[in-house]
Parts: C-alpha cells; structure tokens; sequence
C-alpha cells in the first residue's frame, strides 16, 4: 500500500483506531531513523491512541515560507476530502509534499482532529497573532456544511485577521448559503479552477458575498519552473490562452503570495473583484 491510500483510508476512517493500527503496520515497514516515516507514524499512533488531545505531534497552523508568508491551514487532498475536485486531481501539488513525513502527517493530523475533536484546532486559532493573513486548506478543502460553518464561526470570533483561501467545494457553500447562515466580512473566497461543476454552479457561486472570483491553473505545453512565474514570456502566454478560453482581463499571478501588489496580495482583495486570476500550471 502506498502512502496516497494509506492517507485515504486513514483519514476517512470513522474508527480513530483502525487510522492508528494502520500507521503502526506502515511505521514497521521503513527504515528507523530520526524523523523518517517509521518515527513520525509512530508517533502519530501515539497520539490517536491517547485520545488526540492539544499535545499535537505538529502545530496545527504554519507560518509560510518565501512563496507563501502568511499562516496556512492543511487538510489531507484527494477527492475523499475535496469533494468538488476534477481535473485538478490529475496534477495536485499536495501530493508531491507527501515526500516529506511532516507534511503528510500534519495533513492527516488536521484531518483527524475535524472528524474526531476540533477543539485543539480553536485553540490554536484563538492564539494566532492579531492582524496577519491566514490562508485556510492550502491543503485539502471543505468538506461539509458543518465544517464551513466551524470555520466561519472562528472567522467571526477574530475579527482581526484577515482570511482568505481557494476552493472547490461548491455544493458546501452553496448549501450554507441555502440554510441561511451569514458570511463574515473577514472572510474572501476565491473560486479554485480544476472543479467538476458547470457553468451555472460556478455563476451561482460568484453571486456569493465572500467570492472574489476565479483562480485558474492554465497549461502552457511547456514545463514551468518556479523561476518562470511572473516573468515576461510567461505572463504574454497566460493573457494569450485565457483571451482564447474568453476570460478577457486577467490577473498573472507571480507565484509569491505577498508580492503580487504594492499594497496586498491580489487573491485576498476585493479591489479585484471579478478578475479571473491565473498561473501557470506547474
């Protein structure tokens, strides 16, 4: 079994127990050696097994990096846990990140903790630092209505940050929608390309009060590198295949969120509403 399956049935397993009999069978089959795969599942069991408590083998939240500054939540990806995923399926970035045992299991941490016990993830997010960027599911999506509810309901309790994401989860806030819950105002959702739906579920969707607009992944037929994001060459050949697929006036996105703009990052200001947003798919 690889660690894409063991990440599906671990995840989506409604017996926290069985996730942790899996780990421990895979944590037996690689090497032991500080923080490699045998370490970090078996501590992973150990914390399922102890009740998955707020003593988290991972911080819930990150501080991003150069391509991404701000503070990220992840879930485990797939079409188990982004139940509007398509053709994003085919060239989903989270998967490369399971090279790592700490994204993986962090990821499958997260996850298990919104099926099983969300409070740890409320206290952690109570103690994110006033006034910063959050970007929820870089990772993963929302799941269900009760889900985007809990999210929603924290985006109403600090409403301090300012949060923002990318999904394709439409049926889940559509149906929230339906229900009549309200929408915070700290809240900007940007409409993630790659989904399943038509045209007239993704019209329904821009009608939000959170929606932003699109972000579209477009391929160029040739290989991207991190480096060719934003340049010149790349930008001309963005605007030339969306002016083709009638999106007229794009937003290239450089691949470093945070420095898009001289003021704010483009997926997380309404001062580009309904501009499509696209990059190179990478």
């Amino acid at each position: 079994m690889n660690f894409t399956q063991l990440g599906f049935i671990a995840g989506s397993a409604n017996d926290a127990k069985l996730c942790a009999r899996l780990l421990r069978e895979h944590a037996v089959l690689e090497p032991v050696k500080p923080k490699g795969w045998n370490d970090w599942f078996t501590r992973m069991a150990d914390w399922i097994d102890g009740g998955m408590m707020s003593n988290t083998p991972f911080n819930i939240f990150v501080k991003g990096n150069g391509k991404l500054p701000f503070w990220a939540f992840s879930s485990l990806p797939g079409a188990k846990f982004c139940p509007g995923a398509g053709s994003c399926l085919d060239w989903c970035y989270s998967f490369n990140s399971w090279r790592n045992p700490p994204a993986f299991c962090r990821q499958l941490m997260n996850s298990l903790l919104m099926i099983h016990n969300r409070e740890p993830i409320q206290a952690a997010w109570l103690k994110l630092p006033k006034d910063h960027h959050i970007r929820l599911y870089v990772d993963g999506d929302f799941g269900s209505v009760p889900e985007l509810r809990f999210w929603m309901n924290n985006c109403y309790l600090r409403q301090d940050l300012k949060v923002y994401g990318y999904s394709k989860s439409f049926y889940v806030f559509l149906d929230y929608h339906r229900m009549g819950l309200s929408w915070p105002s700290n809240y900007i959702l940007n409409l993630s390309g790659g989904h399943k739906y038509a045209d007239v579920t993704v019209k329904r969707m821009k009608a939000l009060p959170i929606t932003r607009g699109e972000f579209i992944g477009i391929t160029l037929g040739r290989n991207i590198r991190s480096k060719d994001h934003g340049t010149p060459e790349t930008n001309r050949e963005l605007r030339e295949v969306a002016k083709k697929m009638g999106l007229g006036k794009v937003f290239t996105c450089p691949g470093k969120c945070g420095e898009c703009t001289l003021k704010e990052h483009a997926c997380g200001s309404k001062r580009f509403n309904n501009i499509p947003i696209v990059i190179a798919i990478h």
